[in-house]
């Protein structure tokens, strides 16, 4: 996305009409809401669901509000955590003299800075994002932080604002546009295809958009294959369990929407990991008994899956509703529990966890909500 320069020259925020941002006005509206009460946001959400999009169009609009601008820093290719500070100060065109401590002599360099300072996928330096913010903000008292992440920071004071998926209208709407730009054109007697490959793509943006790219792809060599039967062919390779790759050339953070969920999966902890596998078993919401019931077992015994369901929600790899008696109700998304079958298949438990599942739907059919988003 193109950037442009804050107030001195720093990396500014993308112009918030430039990426196709559909159905998101109200997310928009809840971070700029919050940066209006707080001084640290964090834009939290399921992979691919569009985080980075919605804090940068929230954050475009607030960048004249800031006399110094706004720095927006991506931090996936980012490993060693001890280099935070001099990834800022380097992006900032700060003196590097970090004699005495990185974070002291950081925080005195920014504080008089009036500056939006936007921190892009923190998820897998949690520990060192969180304590970086919770020294600076007090040491800078002109300065907000505006973060995306799987998970919340967890830092005091961190306002929370989740991305959850698309609704199905904006989604195909969305991947009507992206078509267009791919020279598809879509009919209306094409809604109902594109409806169904939204949906098997958990309507998220990532996945609606690569989908849509491809579209322009499959056109046979000194041919003109109909629109009809290319939706038609992707439809199939997705009901396949085949991925959708980025199919015209472009840079992008993920290839793949594989690709994004296997980077949430990397981050969770061996237990969560078996947990997710063995939780794609269930093909709609379930309880935490439920779960509890069908998934523990050896390495996993219940009280670790019954404490796996909120990390793993936090982690934004479940979603997370109540049932109408008050009660915690989670659903894992199509795109992710495809992802856990593999795993699970590959750990060789598939057949076991299928038939556990299929003992406990045999003994109780419970009717539960679907979890808000859905």
């Amino acid at each position: 996305m193109p950037g442009t320069p804050g107030a001195d020259g720093l990396t500014g925020t993308p112009d918030p009409a430039a990426p196709d941002l559909v159905g998101r006005a109200a997310e928009v509206a809840a971070v700029r809401r919050a940066l209006g009460g707080g001084r640290l946001v964090t834009v939290t959400g399921m992979p691919g669901v569009g985080k980075t999009a919605v804090t940068l169009a929230a954050a475009g609009t607030a960048a004249g509000s800031f006399a110094d601008g706004s720095l927006f820093l991506p931090l996936e290719s980012l490993r060693d955590e001890a280099l935070l500070p001099h990834t800022i100060a380097a992006a900032l065109e700060l003196p590097d003299d970090f004699a005495g401590g990185r974070l002291p002599v950081l925080a005195e360099q920014l504080r008089d800075r009036h500056l939006l300072l936007i921190l892009d996928t923190c998820e897998h330096l949690l520990g060192a994002c969180a304590s970086l913010i919770a020294a600076l903000l007090p040491a800078c008292p002109k300065m907000q932080v505006l973060a995306t992440s799987r998970e919340p920071l967890r830092v005091p004071g961190e306002a929370v604002v989740a991305v959850r998926p698309l609704r199905l209208a904006d989604a195909v709407d969305l991947f009507g546009r992206r078509a267009a730009r791919a020279g598809a054109e879509l009919a209306p007697e094409h809604r109902a295809t594109v409806a169904s490959v939204c949906v098997l793509l958990d309507k998220l943006p990532l996945g609606v958009e690569l989908a849509a790219a491809q579209l322009a792809s499959r056109q046979p060599a000194g041919a003109e294959q109909p629109l009809a039967e290319q939706l038609a062919c992707l439809l199939a390779q997705l009901e396949a369990g085949h991925d959708v790759p980025r199919g015209d050339g472009e840079p992008g953070r993920h290839r793949t929407l594989r690709a994004a969920i296997g980077w949430s999966h990397e981050l969770c902890t061996p237990s969560e990991r078996l947990l997710w596998a063995r939780l794609s078993v269930f093909t709609g919401p379930f309880g935490r008994q439920d779960a509890q019931d069908v998934c523990a077992g050896g390495q996993l015994p219940g009280d670790a899956v019954a404490a796996g369901l909120s990390l793993l929600a936090e982690r934004s790899v479940l979603l997370a509703s109540q049932r109408p008696d008050g009660s915690p109700c989670f659903l894992l998304p199509a795109t992710l529990r495809a992802y856990g079958r593999r795993m699970l298949r590959r750990l060789g438990q598939e057949e076991e966890f299928t038939a556990r599942h299929q003992r406990w739907q045999d003994g109780r059919r419970p009717q539960y909500g679907t979890p808000a988003g859905r």
